[in-house]
Order: C-alpha cells, then sequence, then structure tokens
C-alpha cells in the first residue's frame, strides 16, 4: 500500500453516524496509512481509504454460519477471522488498533493470527456499562483483552480508573483523548451581544445519559424563580429514544413556539456548524445512568471550539477538559439548582459569556484539536512499532 507503516482499524460496523470520531481519527493520520476491516458496513459512503467488509466478501456456506454467528451469539467463526487475518496480510498491515473493547474482544482471534502489535481505544459504555450487563458476564467476556492487548487507551483519566478497576494493569493503559477537528468549528468573529433573547443549543444523541430533560427542568427553575432577566430560545439537535419525552416536557411547559426539534444533522452538514454558530451558550450536563458514563463528549468539545460557554457535569472526563468558572461552569451530576444557577448566569450576562467562551475557543485549539491529539497517536503507533 506504499512506504508508510499500515495500520488495520477494526470495528464491528463500520460506521453508525453517531460514531464519526473514529472517521475522523482515519481520515487525520498523516505518518500512517490506514484500512478498515470490519464485520459489516453501516453506510456505504465512499471513503479515501480501502474498507473491507466480511458480510462483503463472505460466501456460500462460510457467509451463512456467519450471519447465523453474530446474529445469535455476536460470535466471529474462526473461518471469518481467518479470512480477515489473510485481508490484513495482503494489504501489508504492520499494526492493528480496534475501537471498542466490546469490538476488540469480537475480533480477539485476529491478534493471534497475525501476531501483530494491538492497540484499542475504550469510548464509554464499553468500559463503564457494558461490564456490568448479563448479570457482570460482560466483565469476564472482557477480560481476555487485559492480557492479550499490547495498549488500551482511556479517553480520560476517569476512564483509566474504569479499567484499573476491571483488572486491566496499569502498564498497558495510556490516556488518550482522540481529539475533535476544532478548526471546523472555530468562530473567532463571534459577538457577545447583550440581547433580549438569547439562544440554548443542546447537541448530542437524544437520551437519558446526556439530561437534556434535567436542562429543561433547570431552565423552567430558574425561570419559575424569577432568575432569568432574557427570554430564552432553544435548539436541540439530535435524535434518540429520548425524543417523544423531550417533546411532551415542551408541550407541558407550553414552549413549543420556544424550542426547536431540529433533528439528526450530519456531521458532514455546514447546518452543524452553523447551529454552534448561531448559539449564544450550550448545555450538555451529562449524568451515570445505570453505570453507564461517558468518555469525553465530543458535542461539548465542538461547543468550545466555537466559542460557546458551555454548561456541563462533573461527569466522566468532562472535568479533564473544563475548569469550571475558567472555560466553562461545571455542576454536580443531577443538580438542578446549580443548573439553573448555572444557566441563569451564563443567559444574563454577556461579559461572562465572553470570557469563558474565548477561553474554552483556546483550550480546544490548543489541546482538543484533532489533529494536535492524532500526532499523539502516530507517537503510540510508532512506540508499539519500535517495541516489536
Amino acid at each position: 500500500m506504499g512506504s508508510q507503516p499500515v495500520v488495520g482499524h477494526l470495528v464491528r460496523g463500520f460506521v453508525a453516524p453517531t460514531e464519526t470520531f473514529i472517521v475522523n481519527q482515519i481520515r487525520s493520520l498523516r505518518g500512517f496509512q490506514p484500512i478498515v476491516l470490519c464485520h459489516h458496513r453501516l453506510q456505504q459512503a465512499p471513503e479515501t481509504f480501502p474498507v473491507v467488509a466480511l458480510d462483503q466478501i463472505l460466501a456460500g456456506r462460510a457467509a451463512l454460519i456467519d450471519r447465523l454467528a453474530y446474529s445469535v451469539a455476536r460470535q466471529l467463526p474462526r473461518a471469518s477471522a481467518v479470512l480477515l487475518a489473510a485481508q490484513a496480510k495482503s494489504a501489508g498491515v504492520s499494526l492493528l488498533h480496534f475501537h471498542y473493547l466490546v469490538d476488540a474482544r469480537f475480533f480477539l482471534a485476529l491478534k493471534w493470527l497475525t501476531g501483530l502489535p494491538t492497540v484499542v481505544s475504550g469510548y464509554g459504555y464499553d468500559v463503564s456499562s457494558f461490564p456490568r450487563r448479563f448479570l457482570g458476564y460482560g466483565r469476564h467476556y472482557l477480560k481476555p483483552l487485559f492480557r492479550g492487548m499490547d495498549l488500551i487507551l482511556a479517553m480520560s483519566q476517569d476512564m483509566r480508573q474504569g479499567l484499573l478497576a476491571l483488572g486491566c494493569p496499569d502498564q498497558r493503559i495510556r490516556v488518550h483523548y482522540y481529539g475533535t477537528d476544532t478548526g471546523r468549528f472555530a468562530f473567532p468573529e463571534r459577538e457577545y451581544l447583550d440581547r433580549e433573547e438569547v439562544t440554548l443549543l443542546i447537541c448530542g444523541t437524544i437520551e437519558i445519559k446526556k439530561a437534556q430533560h434535567l436542562v429543561l427542568r433547570a431552565l423552567r427553575l430558574a425561570e419559575g424563580d424569577g432568575l432569568l432577566r432574557r427570554r430564552v430560545r432553544i435548539e436541540l439537535v439530535g435524535d434518540g429514544p429520548m425524543r417523544r419525552r423531550l417533546e411532551e416536557q415542551v408541550a407541558s411547559y407550553d414552549w413549543r413556539d420556544r424550542v426547536r426539534f431540529a433533528g439528526h444533522t450530519p456531521y458532514e452538514d455546514d447546518a452543524l456548524v452553523q447551529a454552534y454558530h448561531r448559539a449564544d451558550l450550550f448545555a450538555l450536563p451529562s449524568i451515570t445512568v445505570k453505570g453507564d458514563k461517558e468518555g469525553i463528549p465530543g458535542t461539548i468539545v465542538e461547543a468550545m471550539a466555537s466559542g460557546l460557554p458551555v454548561l456541563s457535569s462533573t461527569h466522566a472526563g468532562i472535568p479533564e477538559i473544563i475548569e469550571s468558572g475558567r472555560d466553562g461552569l461545571l455542576v454536580r451530576e443531577g443538580d438542578l439548582d446549580g443548573m439553573a444557577r448555572g444557566l441563569a448566569e451564563l443567559v444574563n450576562s454577556p461579559a461572562l459569556r465572553q470570557r469563558l467562551g474565548r477561553a474554552a475557543a483556546e483550550r480546544a485549539a490548543r489541546e482538543l484539536d484533532l489533529h494536535v491529539r492524532t500526532r499523539n497517536l502516530e507517537c503510540i503507533y510508532a512506540e508499539l512499532l519500535e517495541n516489536l
């Protein structure tokens, strides 16, 4: 495939609409050539790198066995693993990068079949809630990874602690945040105006752990307590299982003229960037739900990059990218009173929005940018190859 080392990126389904962070890591590589090796394709969009999907190259009896094994037990038959390992060998793959611990466990046979160095990225649920599933069998299922993989990447120190609690040896863990394309969302010309109406943006999959429902409750509380000196318009970008509940909540507040449900906006759509640029503040105070935690929500970093002041929570890795009072505001998980006060402060004070928003943009560009973080990832790759 060329003179540069080839990295095989493995994920079961390539790739869900909410997993653009995986594609971004692959696209941003400069010193390594990528190839994706997956079980099945979820989207057929053209890519600038090769994608090999088992469901497109298996045939006959092997394809039938693979489909049954996946649908019934989420297992990879040996014949499928051998074929994928052969694809990696023919592509000249030098290193395997698995995305999600669960997917790494699914593809674990490739480690033994290829003998290549391996790195695994954890992203959230795979470290927090999955080990609790099936009466704790999820934890047992993941254990072979901690012996077999060369390095496991934790998005934050919080996730590192989660991996240690699962029994992963400390020497196999490296903290690495993958980064966000901050330049795409940057808005240096943003003006923090003193307007009668401000726009609050909430962006992300609409699900309980993102706590969009708590943002609405806190805003209602702030309004009822007379804390708001401005009218607030809300734009909700995203879709998910909680959308109907949020629509009912908005109707019960008689806020249908103030809340816009924009639905899912593809990452590549300029409308997503424009949503950040139109807004005056951003809120996503994530909470832990039945052990399920975030890593570092990408939408928070996108908001920071655009210069928006962010209200979030002391959840998972979020305090590692926001220092409350310096480049955002953080409240305890589920603290409605704290959210109400924080939202009121941001709504009422253009000066506070400006101070926090500009500091957030600077931090995002300096520490959280995709290209900055990818250079770090490439150093990790090089280190693994040097230790062969």
